[in-house]
């Protein structure tokens, strides 16, 4: 049964953690941002694993351990997510974390893992400096921020012909990490951004960045954040006039940022995972049956949650029992080599294991 507990507002001693788990689960952590202005995307990640684990948990004959979720809040504020991976590490004794939130989040608890070794399992960030020579183990599957970047510049200038593109920025890590993808991406070209326009995490105070932008006669608008700000700084610059277009991450969380809007702009975002509403493999379908029966919305964070779930259970097949820590990362590895359900989500052939990135129109 999966598990949900609020925000622990105590910091815990940060002491070891065993290598096996225990015989009757497998325990594993989450902390998303589910309250603040951010939390619809921790929300739908945590809603899509659920959906997920209690369906292969009720399985008949299942060979797995069940597997247990501890999802905590951090409200996307990495002092939080500190506190809740010491927690889950000390108290609950998980064997990993699993679908963290956020690229500042996950930087801020960078020494923890190490010092424990404690697997990172499918991150919902793009960022870098979870992709080369981690001091832990760490598996992605998910599009590379450099990935969503190079799309989004190659549909502003090779198929739209915009050449004055602003960057507006969530002033973190995640701001910083992208922008260098931006940059470099528009540089490849012989560009570079025009203005570059900042604004503060889980703050939606955008009116200064919006004057930088607007005076620069910019005629589209690369956004780094979460819905939030991105839908207030959207619907105000075409209410002052602007026509260009917009984009944005996945991380914005699409299905949450279009619902805001009130504007008609021309807006796109990139994403990791096809269009669940469209895709045809089996996993799609299954998603789609467990979603209407549970009375879920179709969106691309919930599907990502769903399939990190999926993904993780797969990997068990790879694994030893009882299953250790080490083992995750490369069995997972495995399942976008050999599975054949996980790799027609994708679309993957032959030695392909990189999944594409996809895209999403505001209609």
């Amino acid at each position: 049964m999966l598990k949900l507990i609020s925000t622990l507002s105590c910091c815990i001693a940060l002491l070891g953690s065993p290598e096996l788990i225990a015989d009757d689960e497998l325990k594993l952590g989450m902390s998303v941002g589910l309250s603040g202005p951010a939390k619809e995307i921790g929300q739908q990640l945590r809603q899509g694993a659920q959906l997920y684990f209690d369906y292969a948990n009720a399985l008949p004959g299942r060979s797995h351990q069940a597997v247990s979720l501890m999802v905590l809040d951090d409200g996307y504020e990495p002092s939080r997510t500190v506190i809740n991976t010491r927690y889950l590490i000390e108290q609950h004794k998980v064997l990993a974390l699993f679908g963290n939130m956020g690229t500042p989040t996950a930087h801020a608890i960078q020494a923890i893992l190490t010092h424990h070794q404690l697997p990172f399992l499918m991150p919902f960030t793009g960022a870098d400096f979870l992709r080369h020579d981690t001091p832990y183990p760490v598996f992605n599957w998910r599009a590379s921020y450099m990935d969503e970047a190079t799309e989004q510049v190659r549909y502003l200038v090779d198929e739209q012909g915009h050449k004055a593109i602003a960057l507006l920025i969530q002033a973190d890590e995640f701001g910083l990490t992208l922008e260098k993808s931006f940059r470099q991406a528009l540089n490849a070209r012989g560009l570079s951004p025009k203005v570059t326009a900042r604004f503060r995490r889980n703050s939606a105070d955008i009116n200064k960045a919006l004057k930088a932008i607007m005076r620069n006669e910019v005629t589209a608008v690369a956004m780094i954040g979460t819905y939030q700000p991105l839908s207030v700084f959207i619907d105000k610059a075409m209410h002052r006039g602007f026509k260009g277009t917009f984009t944005g991450v996945s991380f914005t969380s699409s299905s949450a940022l279009f619902a805001k809007l009130t504007s008609h702009p021309t807006l796109m975002i990139s994403e990791v995972v096809p269009n669940p509403n469209k895709c045809k493999a089996q996993l799609c379908d299954l998603f789609r049956t467990l979603a209407a029966k549970h009375t879920l919305a179709v969106s691309p964070q919930i599907f990502e949650g769903f399939l990190n779930a999926a993904i993780f259970i797969s990997a068990l097949n790879y694994c030893p029992q009882p299953v250790q820590r080490a083992c995750l990362s490369g069995a997972m590895q495995q399942v976008l080599k050999k599975d054949p359900a996980i790799r027609a989500i994708f679309g993957l052939t032959g030695t392909e294991n990189k999944p594409r990135v996809y895209r999403s129109y505001f209609q």
